[in-house]
């Protein structure tokens, strides 16, 4: 009899589901995606050649609106390129680009005194507008919006004599953008 009731216990037992249950956790982490801003330089500010003055002095001009070049004084030749720099955006809101000029342009150690003058616009080509001051702000599309900005530099070479010497004259334009 204890057999039949241990047989029929296990019949029982093995016909029986043993119910079993857990959980998964579901998540997300949403994330404000960060302004970026970086430049790209297109061209740099190139006067050609000058030839000296063989009396008073001279000075070579780019616009950096227009980009054509004008000289008094001196003869130029060459081509002449104005200097430029593409802003390319992301998920940026508003941005401010500054600029800092050299202050004259120098080959190993004669100087030539240099003005800079910059210019804005949303295209590459055309409908620049001068910058009077040292800093640009603009505003962009914010969070999934890319932006592109243009900017260009031209100036003033003077103070070229007779007396100075033969050679390339150079300076560094420096550009900074900070984005938000």
């Amino acid at each position: 009899m204890k057999a039949l009731a241990s047989l029929f216990a296990c019949l029982l037992a093995a016909g029986t589901a043993l119910a079993q249950s857990t959980t998964v956790d579901a998540e997300v982490v949403l994330t404000t995606p960060g302004a970026t801003c970086t430049f790209t330089v297109a061209n740099d500010l190139d006067f050609g050649s000058v030839e000296k003055p063989s009396t008073g002095s001279g000075s070579v001009t780019i616009s950096a609106t227009s980009g054509a070049r004008s000289s008094s004084g001196a003869v130029v030749s060459g081509s002449s390129t104005v200097g430029q720099v593409r802003l390319l955006g992301q998920h940026v809101s508003s941005y401010t680009v500054s600029r800092t000029y050299p202050s004259a342009l120098t080959n190993s150690t004669e100087p030539l005194t240099f003005a800079g003058t910059w210019a804005e616009s949303t295209t590459s080509n055309s409908g620049y507008t001068s910058i009077s001051t040292s800093t640009y702000t603009g505003t962009a599309g914010g969070a999934g919006t890319t932006f592109l900005h243009y900017f260009r530099f031209g100036g003033t070479v003077s103070g070229i004599t007779w007396s100075d010497g033969n050679g390339t004259y150079t300076g560094s334009i420096s550009t900074s953008a900070t984005c938000s």
